[in-house]
Parts: C-alpha cells; sequence; structure tokens
C-alpha cells in the first residue's frame, strides 16, 4: 500500500472519530442523567469516566509546551462550565505568539494519545493478531483471536484505558486554532517552489519513515473506532433499556 492510500485512509479514520467522539460525550452524560435525574451528577460522572485520558491530554500539552520553550500557567483536570455552555474538561494556559509552535502543542494529544493506544493494543492486548487476521480475511481466526483477549489479565481495564485516552485525545477547537495559518503558510511555501520550477522530491528514507508514522497512526485511529463502536453499542442498549424500565427518556436537543 502507497504513502498515499495510506495518508487518505489516515484522514477517513479521522474524519470519522468526530462525530462518534461526539456521540459518545453526549450519550455517556445522557445515560448518567437518566439513571440519576441529576445533571451535576451526570457531569461528574462524565469527568471521571475520562479523567485518564483528560489528564494524558492535559500533560501532553504541557509536556510537548515545555519541549519548545513555550511558558505555561496553569494545569487544570477540573470540569470548568464555558460562557458558551461547553464543559471543558481540563486545561493548560500556553504563552507562544508563532503559529507554529502553537500547532505542535494543540495536535500533542492526539500524538501523546495515538502512542498510549498502540502501546496498550499492542504492549498488553496483543491486537496485532487481530489486525493481521483481519488483513488475512480469516474471519474464524479473527473471532478465536477475539474471545482469546478475554483471557488477557485486566483486559476490560486495559479496554477501559483504550476508550478513555482515545475519547480525549482529539485536539479541541482551541487546540486547532493555529492550524489553518499552518496551512496556508505550507500551502504558499508549495506553491511558491512549484512557481520556481523546484519540484521537491521526498527522499525514500523519509517516505520510509513517514509511511511508518502515517501507518501506525492508521492503526491507533482504527483501534479507537473498533472500541468506540462497540460502546456505542453498549450505551444504545443500556439507555433503551433504562429508559424502558424508568419510563422516561433524555432529550438531546436535535
Amino acid at each position: 500500500m502507497s504513502i498515499w492510500s495510506v495518508f487518505f485512509w489516515l484522514i477517513v479514520t479521522f474524519l470519522l472519530l468526530y462525530p462518534l467522539n461526539r456521540w459518545i460525550n453526549t450519550h455517556v452524560q445522557g445515560v448518567a442523567f437518566l439513571l440519576t435525574g441529576s445533571p451535576r451528577v451526570a457531569v461528574w460522572v462524565f469527568w471521571v469516566f475520562f479523567l485518564p485520558g483528560t489528564l494524558l491530554h492535559e500533560l501532553s500539552h504541557w509536556v510537548t509546551a515545555k519541549l519548545l520553550h513555550v511558558k505555561t500557567r496553569g494545569f487544570s483536570v477540573w470540569p470548568k462550565q464555558k460562557r458558551s455552555g461547553e464543559l471543558q474538561m481540563g486545561a493548560v494556559q500556553v504563552e507562544v505568539s508563532d503559529p507554529f509552535r502553537h500547532a505542535i502543542i494543540g495536535v500533542a494529544p492526539l500524538i501523546f494519545g495515538s502512542v498510549a493506544v498502540l502501546l496498550i493494543g499492542y504492549g498488553w492486548l496483543g491486537l496485532e493478531r487481530v489486525g493481521a487476521a483481519l488483513l488475512d480475511g480469516y474471519l474464524d481466526e479473527i473471532w478465536r483471536e477475539l474471545v482469546s483477549l478475554l483471557a488477557v489479565p485486566d483486559v476490560w481495564l486495559w479496554f477501559y484505558l483504550i476508550f478513555a485516552i482515545s475519547n480525549a485525545m482529539l485536539p479541541s477547537a482551541s487546540d486547532r486554532e493555529a492550524w489553518r495559518t499552518v496551512v496556508i503558510y505550507l500551502a504558499l511555501a508549495l506553491l511558491l517552489a512549484l512557481g520556481l520550477g523546484v519540484n521537491p522530491r521526498i527522499p525514500a528514507a523519509l517516505q520510509d519513515v513517514g509511511l511508518t508514522i502515517i501507518t501506525y497512526l492508521l492503526v491507533a485511529f482504527t483501534i479507537t473506532i473498533v472500541v468506540d463502536l462497540i460502546v456505542i453499542v453498549l450505551l444504545f442498549l443500556l439507555e433503551t433499556v433504562a429508559g424502558l424500565l424508568l419510563g422516561r427518556r433524555v432529550n438531546y436537543g436535535r
């Protein structure tokens, strides 16, 4: 598979993460509210549920800022209601003026989170065997590998950590603020190079490194999507059954 086809699927899976994440975030709070009847309790349940991911998200901002010699002030993983009504799970204030360092700090949670997902998936759960069976198209082997995961010590803890981390690793709106500027600068630089007759060629060694990085990110995103889909089914069933038993439902304003 070429680097461009892998990159295409990386973009597709990345874009899929946002609607899945939005649905999960909404319905985790919805189920908590349905079961308790308290919006305040629902917020705290949501906060506790995603705390490992929130901690890694904010820590990745802080570590990256320090590596880039950017000043930081404040480090919080405490939930806070913003003026827009959006729930902010944590925050690290960074004092950076140039868009490039701002963009790198903004994308840090995605990188740190993907690495964590890969470490858990490959290091503890052995998901590479499932992936190999999936690529080979051996459905019976896929099923055997999935069943064998149940024998992994603390398997549900590892699945929970993948879920909590992966659903908190997506860059927020504030994290993405500098992305547009960086993309514009890079696009202008590329157009200028082409206009001057410069034909930028990526060395083969650099292509191999890029392909490896993109492939690992694609695997991390795919693991996240699979886990998210499982959780979505469970949340849907729980919300449906709880709604029938309690005789009420959550209105999500759609």
